[in-house]
């Protein structure tokens, strides 16, 4: 039975998680390989951000387990998941990150919604559709040239401060409802070259996402 729309509730304020992982290695990922993963809480309010906490690192490494259709897969370990979600903590209704497809399958566990996925590369090749297909730095600093300086700035923080920057600009241009609706829909792959995981077997696998309408 094909499952109906998602129905997105206009929320006056939405609690969001914003997220990035890569490999502290090169080369394709496998199991034990150690990640590093970064992340920030907010609320986005209207076409604001509002930042709860300062981004976080935490290290971990990847495992390989079975995913909801029972085939093998590589995933983060419990720990950095924990990090990530604790269970004392609110869950966010929107996870964002550049490939969000590609993250979920890594986060791996249940793939309940909310939290819905908000993929930044997808609505970059939506909302200003004369960008090639590039990794996120390269995407984020074609759109705001303004931010040149500090996207370049040597930071064990720069792919979120990158993230953090495309993310505000979409905000820009369309509110969050709108953002999600556009967010499944279906475009080239970035390129694997220009990306830290872009030697993964399902990087290239950008499927479909749930249909959403807004109230």
């Amino acid at each position: 039975m094909t499952p109906g729309p998602i129905r997105l509730p206009r929320w006056p304020v939405t609690r969001l998680k914003l997220l990035d992982m890569t490999p502290d290695q090169k080369g394709a990922p496998y199991a034990g390989a150690p990640v590093t993963l970064l992340q920030r809480d907010g609320f986005v309010e209207g076409r604001s951000l509002l930042w709860l906490s300062e981004p976080r690192r935490s290290s971990g490494h990847l495992e390989e387990s079975l995913d909801e259709h029972g085939q093998p897969a590589l995933t983060i370990s419990d720990p950095l998941f924990r990090a990530l979600m604790p269970v004392d903590a609110p869950r966010p209704f929107v996870l964002a990150g550049f490939h969000m497809s590609f993250l979920r399958r890594v986060l791996g566990g249940p793939q309940d919604r909310p939290p819905h996925d908000l993929c930044l590369y997808r609505l970059a090749r939506q909302r200003a559709s004369w960008l090639r297909p590039c990794g996120l730095q390269e995407t984020v600093l074609e759109l705001r040239t303004d931010l040149m300086t500090e996207l370049t700035r040597d930071s064990p923080f720069l792919r979120l401060n990158c993230a953090t920057a495309l993310l505000e600009t979409l905000l820009e241009w369309e509110p969050l409802n709108r953002l999600l609706v556009l967010s499944g829909n279906v475009v080239s792959p970035p390129p694997g070259e220009e990306e830290p995981f872009g030697q993964a077997a399902e990087w290239s696998c950008l499927p479909q996402g749930p249909a959403m309408l807004e109230e």
